[in-house]
């Protein structure tokens, strides 16, 4: 199974040109060359990529930041599901 930052690292390489070599945790989006509007587009694609909807306006300035909002949405909505079968 994938990791949530596999799933970043995928969506970041199939939607603009940066190297995988280049995706790691503490990398910055503006490291990675993302302006703005390429944030806007980035946050659409892992929204489609994960099923989970992000708050563009609270997009996280790292990769890591942005794996652990994924993993704790990826959580909540879990707890949700078992909480909602109880």
């Amino acid at each position: 199974m994938a990791t949530t930052l596999d799933t970043i690292t995928q969506v970041l390489t199939e939607t603009f040109p940066i190297d995988a070599a280049d995706i790691t945790p503490e990398r910055t989006f503006e490291d990675l060359g993302l302006d703005s509007l390429a944030l806007l587009e980035m946050g659409l694609a892992v929204q489609e990529s994960t099923g989970i909807t992000l708050n563009d306006t609270d997009l996280p300035k790292t990769v890591g930041q942005l794996v652990t909002l994924l993993d704790a949405a990826r959580a909540d909505t879990a707890l949700a599901a078992t909480d909602n079968t109880a």
